[in-house]
């Protein structure tokens, strides 16, 4: 006869083994401390985090699939067995999603972005910046009425350590990004964290990370009721992660 310890066991392993798996589109850009996605696919940061605790909740498993963000509307446009995309915002990539139906989660992470300079040029004003650099298939949200004008240039790079170089040689006047990523990435290259700093006179923007899929709003329906019955849960991982709530 099975002790019933043994059969808890065998019940646990068995809801482990059926329990439906949600496939992650996630941009594959080293992002963290807000995501970032590690040889062998492990997904660390906020945003995966956020994601694991909804989905242990649920009684789902993940599984992320790290994407350019060009190929992220492509993937969901081809491969039906995508159920969620993360970070996504509706003001995101516009081209990229015509004709793409898309949800959004009603919930999201507010996330700054704004213009860094080398911290010698600190307060040179708009006139100063010609040439921003951006991370390849980022949207410079704060910075599109100059950009109409023609009045700058994007210069875009495959990641941030590449724009951190090139602002310290000249190439470029300054980085559109998440200031706490640039710091972050700032002391993984052994550089003072104060060498590449946010300009408060130059254009910057609170954008919103969301949750998006093409075709499982009953997930983000779910997400949304999650995070609306935990509303501490998400101030306590940006504590955690050094993220400004």
């Amino acid at each position: 006869m099975l002790r019933p310890w043994c059969l808890l066991l065998l019940l646990l392993t068995s809801l482990s083994a059926t329990a439906e798996t949600l496939r992650v589109v996630i941009d594959q850009h080293d992002y963290y401390p807000h995501y970032r996605v590690d040889a062998g696919q492990s997904a660390t940061g906020l945003g995966p985090e956020l994601l694991r605790r909804f989905a242990e909740h649920e009684g789902y498993q993940l599984s992320f699939l790290p994407l350019p963000i060009k190929r992220v509307y492509h993937q969901l446009r081809a491969d039906p067995s995508i159920d969620l995309a993360y970070p996504d915002n509706p003001d995101w990539a516009l081209p990229l999603k015509q004709g793409l139906p898309l949800y959004y989660s009603r919930h999201s992470l507010p996330v700054l972005d704004g213009t860094l300079v080398n911290s010698s040029r600190l307060g040179l004003g708009e006139a100063a910046i010609r040439l921003l650099g951006l991370v390849r298939g980022f949207t410079p949200e704060a910075w599109q009425a100059q950009l109409a004008r023609g009045q700058l240039q994007l210069v875009e790079a495959s990641d941030l350590k590449a724009l951190i170089q090139m602002l310290q040689r000249g190439r470029i006047d300054a980085i559109y990004a998440n200031p706490e990523v640039v710091r972050q990435r700032l002391q993984q290259m052994g550089l003072a964290a104060d060498s590449v700093r946010l300009d408060p006179a130059l254009p910057k923007l609170v954008t919103r990370y969301h949750l998006s899929s093409s075709q499982r709003g009953d997930l983000l329906e779910r997400f949304d009721r999650f995070l609306d019955e935990q509303p501490q849960l998400l101030p306590t991982l940006q504590r955690h992660y050094g993220i400004a709530e």
